[in-house]
């Protein structure tokens, strides 16, 4: 999901009418004097400048090809701001000075596979195409693995944010189920609960309100009420903010009614976290009342759960596009929360995807599993990209344990896959057309299985191999026999790649029937 809302997220663009020219230092003023890129000065002025907002730039991020459009942007998201605080250096300096600490090319990982056979054997098979969808190329943005109603079986839960549909799906290995719950602009998240409390679930739909990532106010969050009888009913409760990428309900203030925490993640200049707070009055009346809770933009996820054991429900954003950060907000009360960080990317081209709360180490406190593998706002196939497992000490910020290389992975879950007691953690990948005719092998992995073997010890399976295309991702036990299945969610529809598919985990034995 994090993926497809960070497309462009970060491309270049032209210097704007009205800026500096390249080469300037400011407007109307001459470059001074070429300094040499190992001079102290340089470097102090390239700190000072291209760390006033974010960290610094890793100049391993990068090929040295690449350095000059990286620094273009960077000068012109300067221009664009309004600012005019810091004193750019010359930018022929900076791009020097970049351009000559990266490597030629960045060296992509390869992996040996093991000689045995995994003892978890997975298929893949087509559970829904584009053409269910309504259109040649789908974009399934979410899956969840939920029950609509209390007594029925769960069903797979998706967001086609490129067709606007929300549906729901019931694997088999025959011809699976579906049904279409609601026709939205561009859903990216769907959550179940009951909101008015009267007994029938309902769903609550982050919609961005365009494919594409732009600066406009056409984000909603949506009610898709349940009824006796009769389609879902939709209702507004939040518009006019930026792209909204995830919506969660929890009691924040202990009032006995669902309030909603929401990611707008908007694009570079629009953004914010809210808490929308329940006001709605007994007698049917729908309000809610919005707190900013952090004004700045690219929230991608805000999963809830009370971390602090203080009995208020708080929750962790995990923030993308400069600011590369996972943090959690602490409930106070009152609709305060207090910042806590979590984890710090380090570089503004980290590439933030997604984060899961998990009991990872089974030590009675909630962990996070985070990803990093965004490539859709440079292009570039990234070797630093992967899986971390973040362990919760009681302390900030959490343990770093670094898992796996996997070069564009935009989804990671845990899971015992192979019934042995322990966790272990199955990612997909999701690389953009354009960076994949270029530089995705054969031999990448698109989907994998990090068996554990041993407490925080890993062998890695592929269990797909060449371009992944899946953003989406969700495992249960979806055939009901005892043992956890794969569903995957993609951007495209081809013979390799069904809008969604699962991979049925045959370590019992292949099903028959659905």
């Amino acid at each position: 999901m994090a993926g497809l809302l960070l497309m462009s997220a970060g491309c270049s663009s032209p210097v704007t009418p009205g800026s500096p020219e390249k080469g300037k230092s400011s407007a109307g003023e001459k470059r001074p004097a070429k300094l040499k890129k190992e001079s102290p000065e340089l470097t102090s002025q390239v700190e000072a400048f291209c760390g006033a907002c974010h960290a610094v730039p890793n100049p391993q991020s990068f090929p040295r090809s690449a350095w000059h459009e990286e620094v273009n942007k960077g000068f012109n998201f300067y221009y664009e701001s309004g600012r005019s605080d810091l004193r750019p250096p010359a930018m022929v300096d900076v791009v020097e000075w970049f351009s000559s600490r990266a490597p030629k090319e960045l060296q992509l990982p390869t992996h040996s596979e093991l000689a045995e056979q995994p003892k978890v054997p997975f298929r893949l098979v087509r559970l829904l195409s584009a053409d269910n969808l309504g259109q040649s190329h789908a974009a399934v943005a979410s899956l969840a693995w939920r029950a609509l109603e209390k007594s029925d079986r769960p069903e797979l839960i998706f967001c086609d944010m490129r067709t606007g549909g929300v549906g729901a799906l019931l694997p088999a290995e025959g011809k699976s189920s579906f049904r279409r719950l609601a026709d939205l602009q561009n859903p990216c998240h769907a959550e179940v609960c009951d909101l008015d409390r009267d007994g029938i679930s309902d769903l609550i739909v982050a919609d961005l309100g365009s494919f594409l990532p732009q600066d406009h106010s056409k984000g909603r969050v949506v009610w898709l009420r349940g009824k006796t009888a009769g389609p879902y009913e939709p209702h507004v409760l939040l518009e006019g903010v930026g792209r909204v990428a995830d919506v969660e309900p929890s009691d924040f203030d202990q009032d006995g009614d669902l309030d909603l925490v929401v990611a707008v993640f908007g694009w570079r200049k629009t953004g914010q976290v809210l808490v929308l707070e329940n006001r709605s009055s007994e007698s049917g009346g729908t309000l809610f009342e919005p707190h900013e809770i952090d004004p700045r933009h690219g929230a991608i996820h805000v999963p809830v759960a009370d971390f602090d054991g203080n009995g208020l429900m708080d929750f962790a954003v995990l923030f993308s596009q400069e600011h590369e950060s996972i943090e959690l907000f602490l409930n106070e009360g009152e609709f305060r929360f207090r910042k806590e960080v979590v984890f710090a990317g380090g570089d503004p081209a980290h590439g933030s995807t997604g984060i899961q709360l998990v009991d990872f180490d089974r030590d009675g406190d909630l962990d996070l599993l985070a990803t990093n593998g965004d490539m859709f706002d440079t292009f570039f196939v990234k070797p630093y990209h992967g899986i971390r497992w973040l362990e919760n000490t009681g302390s900030f910020p959490w343990k770093d344990h670094f898992l796996a290389e996997l070069p564009g992975v935009h989804k990671a879950l845990a899971g015992d896959m192979d019934g042995d007691g322990d966790l272990d953690i199955v990612a997909a990948v999701s690389i953009p057309e354009t960076t994949a005719g270029k530089q995705v092998r054969p031999d990448f992995d698109a989907v994998i299985w990090l068996e554990q073997v041993a407490p925080g010890q890993f062998e890695r399976h592929g269990i797909q191999k060449g371009h992944g295309r899946f953003p989406s991702m969700e495992l249960a036990d979806f055939d009901s026999d005892g043992d956890l299945d794969v569903a995957i969610g993609a951007m495209r529809d081809d013979d390799h790649t069904p809008s969604v598919g699962v991979f049925w985990n045959d370590r019992i034995g292949p099903r028959t029937g659905g």
